[in-house]
This record gives C-alpha cells, sequence and structure tokens, in this order.
C-alpha cells in the first residue's frame, strides 16, 4: 500500500526562491562571461557555473526535505555530491551558451536537451541518495512529463537568456520577471517527478558508513549559504558591471575633450594660419586688379577677389561652428544664444532660436553634446541644404532635456536616410552625433522630405 506524504510548504516556498533566485543569477552573470575575454572569461564561467549549480543542486534538495515520509530519511553523501555536479554541469553548459556572441537555433535546441537531461540527472540522482524503509517506483507517463518539462523550460531558459542578456538597467524589471517565469518553471518540473513517484513499505536496508540525516533546521542553513552564494555571484556581477561602466564613463570623457581639443586646433588654425593666407591673396587680387589694363582682365580679377572674400567668410563661418569660445567663458543658455547670434551674423541665414529662460543644470558632456548637435545641423546647412531659415526648438521636461533644428533646403537624399534608419551613419558630423548622444542615453531621431531636414536630439537630465 503506498505510503502517504507531506509537504512543508515553508521549504516548498524556499525552494521556489531559490529556483527564481538561480534564474536571476543566470540571467546576470551571462553578459559578464559575454564580455569578458581570455582567462577572465573562463574564472567568470567557473565562478558562474558553481553558484548557479549549487542553486539548481540546492533548490531540488530543498524540495526533497520538504518532502516527509512516515519513515525516518537518510542521505548517500557521495551520491548526493554527484548531483550538485550534475548541477554544476547544467550551469555550466547554459553559461557557456549564453555567453556565446553568435548562437544558431540548432545549438540552442541541443543546449536545452542538454541542460534539461542534466537537470532531471540531478533529481534521479538525489532521489537516489536516499536511504529509508521504503522503495520508490514512476508513473511513467507523469515522468516523461517530467522530462518533457525539464527540456522545455530549459529551452525558455536559454531563450530568456538571449532575449535579457543585452537588457540595460533601466530595464531590468524584464529580467526579474523572466527569472521569475523558469526559476517558477524549473521548480514545477521537480514536483512533477515528485507527483510521479509513489512510495512503498520496504524492509530497512543496510546501514552504510556515508550516510547523513539532514533536519529541518539544516535544510533551512543549506538554503542560507546558496542565496548568499548567489547573492555574492550577483554582487561581484554587480560591482564589475559598475566599475566597467565607470571605466567606459572616463574614457568617453577623455574622447569627448580630446574631440572638442581637437575642433579647437582646427578652429584656430583655420581662423588664423588658412584665414590669413586667404587675406593675403585678396590683398594681391586687389592689387591685380588695380594695375591690370585691360577689362576683360579687370573683371576676372574682380570676380576672383570677390570669390575669395566669400570664401574667407565661409571660413570664419565654418571656424565658429566648429568651436565656439563662448561655452568657455559663458553659461550653456548664454553660449547658444551668442553662438547662434555669431553664426546668424557671419551666415547671413535667419536661424529661430526659441530657448527657455531658466535651463536646468546639465552636465558638461551633454552641454557640449547639445552644443554639437546645433554646431552639426547648422554647419549641414552651409555646407549641404541651401535653406535661409533655420528654426532651433530647446525645451525641458522633468527628466530630459531636447533641441530639434529644422530647416526647409533641399533635405537628406533618400538613400543616406535609409543608411541612417539601417544604423549606419554616412559622415564623420552624423557618428559623433549619434554616438554622443548614445553615450549619454539619449537618442537622435533624423526626419527629412521634399519640406526640409529635422534633427531631435534627447538627452536624460542626469546624464
Amino acid at each position: 500500500m503506498p505510503m502517504t506524504v507531506s509537504y512543508s510548504y515553508i521549504l516548498v516556498a524556499l525552494s521556489v526562491f531559490i529556483g527564481m533566485s538561480a534564474a536571476y543569477a543566470a540571467l546576470d552573470l551571462a553578459p559578464r562571461i559575454a564580455a569578458a575575454s581570455s582567462w577572465t572569461r573562463s574564472a567568470w564561467l567557473t565562478g558562474g557555473s558553481i553558484a548557479i549549480g549549487v542553486g539548481i543542486w540546492s533548490m531540488h534538495y530543498t524540495g526533497m526535505l520538504a518532502f516527509s515520509l512516515p519513515v525516518p530519511v537518510d542521505y548517500d553523501w557521495p551520491t548526493v555530491l554527484l548531483s550538485l555536479l550534475a548541477g554544476i554541469l547544467a550551469a555550466g553548459v547554459s553559461l557557456f551558451i549564453l555567453s556565446r556572441k553568435t548562437t544558431g537555433v540548432t545549438q540552442i535546441m541541443f543546449a536545452g536537451v542538454m541542460v534539461g537531461l542534466a537537470i532531471i540527472t540531478v533529481h534521479n540522482v538525489g532521489m537516489r541518495a536516499m536511504r529509508m524503509a521504503a522503495e520508490y517506483r514512476y508513473d511513467l507517463r507523469l515522468a516523461g512529463l517530467a522530462v518533457i518539462l525539464a527540456i522545455l523550460f530549459s529551452l525558455i531558459g536559454l531563450w530568456s537568456g538571449f532575449r535579457f542578456r543585452d537588457e540595460t538597467s533601466g530595464r531590468g524589471w524584464r529580467k526579474i520577471a523572466g527569472a521569475l517565469v523558469v526559476g517558477a518553471a524549473i521548480s514545477s518540473l521537480h514536483y512533477c517527478a515528485m507527483a510521479a513517484t509513489t512510495f512503498l513499505p520496504s524492509p530497512p536496508g543496510r546501514e552504510v558508513p556515508h550516510m547523513v540525516h539532514i533536519s529541518t533546521i539544516g535544510a533551512i542553513a543549506i538554503a542560507t549559504a546558496t542565496l548568499v552564494v548567489q547573492g555574492l555571484a550577483i554582487l561581484t556581477s554587480f560591482v564589475d558591471r559598475r566599475s566597467s561602466s565607470q571605466t567606459i564613463e572616463q574614457l568617453s570623457s577623455q574622447l569627448l575633450r580630446s574631440h572638442d581639443q581637437e575642433r579647437r586646433r582646427i578652429a584656430r588654425d583655420l581662423h588664423d594660419d588658412v584665414g590669413q593666407d586667404l587675406y593675403a591673396v585678396r590683398l594681391i587680387l586687389g592689387r591685380l586688379r588695380d594695375s591690370a589694363v585691360r577689362s576683360t582682365d579687370r573683371k576676372l580679377l574682380s570676380e576672383a577677389w570677390e570669390m575669395t572674400a566669400a570664401s574667407m567668410e565661409k571660413l570664419r563661418t565654418i571656424a565658429h561652428v566648429l568651436y565656439p569660445p563662448e561655452l568657455e567663458t559663458l553659461g550653456f543658455r548664454a553660449a547658444i544664444v551668442a553662438y547662434v547670434d555669431g553664426f546668424r551674423e557671419r551666415s547671413g541665414i535667419h536661424v529661430e532660436l526659441h530657448i527657455p529662460t531658466a535651463m536646468p543644470p546639465i552636465s558638461r558632456a551633454s552641454e557640449s553634446a547639445l552644443l554639437n548637435v546645433i554646431r552639426e545641423c547648422l554647419l549641414n546647412v552651409v555646407r549641404h541644404s541651401g535653406s535661409r531659415n533655420v528654426k532651433i526648438l530647446i525645451q525641458t521636461e522633468l527628466s530630459q532635456v531636447s533641441v530639434e533644428a529644422s530647416d526647409d533646403g533641399s533635405g537628406i537624399l533618400p538613400e543616406i536616410l535609409d543608411r541612417l534608419r539601417d544604423d549606419v551613419k554616412p559622415g564623420i558630423g552624423t557618428a559623433s552625433m549619434f554616438s554622443r548622444i548614445e553615450e549619454l542615453g539619449g537618442r537622435l531621431e533624423i526626419t527629412s522630405g521634399h519640406w526640409g531636414t529635422s534633427v531631435k536630439a534627447v538627452i536624460p537630465i542626469r546624464a
């Protein structure tokens, strides 16, 4: 006659929580392993496999310890250790697949089958570690369902890993949601396998020297230790991610400073060296024009003199657009007003500027990025658009500041606009705008048509 069984619902809930914790650790560690290389990648893979493998194993054993029989139950610890190794193997395969740069559907399917079988192995080996005055039998239908669920949930876990491994911290709730679903699913296959098991009384077997008895307090201690190990793994990943993020921010700041310094140098060279050379050429052309005898020569020299004067004016405009000196001496708002006024005066292009009277404080990197958008837009108007009217609208909201520059010029060619939509930046200036805005967590939108071109940049005020 089958034995009557019962569960400790506290330990059941604890085992489910451990499963969710292990799933979150896998989703959190996979991007760190993918980003690492050489021995660092091996270290992350080894440490992560152990932490998550212990979590899978602990989830199963906590669930088994939540299961009560009317007879004492002991465990053979070498067999328990073998099931732990199976859990680490399952975690290692999962992390290895998730950390690959590219993985095909066939590889995910194969890995899902391997991981599912490894999880079933954890359960079956754990069952074989039980020492009691009872024997168990399986309902093949429910046992087969447990195997199918193990493989199916492993595939879901791997898919979730690929889906969420590139999520930013701003969307971490999606990673948490994925971990809750995968963790609950993995836990459910354990209890499905237990439901497929029927225990029958039998004579007690002979005692072996490797048997240990685990109490409820011991089960809680195992679960607590597991959660501590997983927490340390997640904390290490978080600290490493923050450190990497700070390093990237420092390098980005250095790059932006270097970029600004280079713009300043180019603007100074254009204004001082090339400008002086053009001024000398204009003087020589003026003297030749005045001394020319034939009217046709005077006419040609006058045209050359006027072209040189126009080139000098364009050169001064481009030099001012490349690096406005007002940003270092004035505040952000005053610098934009002075910059647009200077551009309007030098180029003769009508610029309509709308800017709030009071601007919220933003970082210097954000100020430079927004000014760079205005600078590139005005520079493109001079070079390509042919527009004589430009509108610049600056707006601030609770959490972001936006700059929108629009003109009524010739617009962007359709093929170039398609390349922009396909994330292919055709020019250095455009690529610079996109990279600066994206590094600050913002977005850049470019639209164009027969009516002209509009460029809108949005940056979080916190940046």
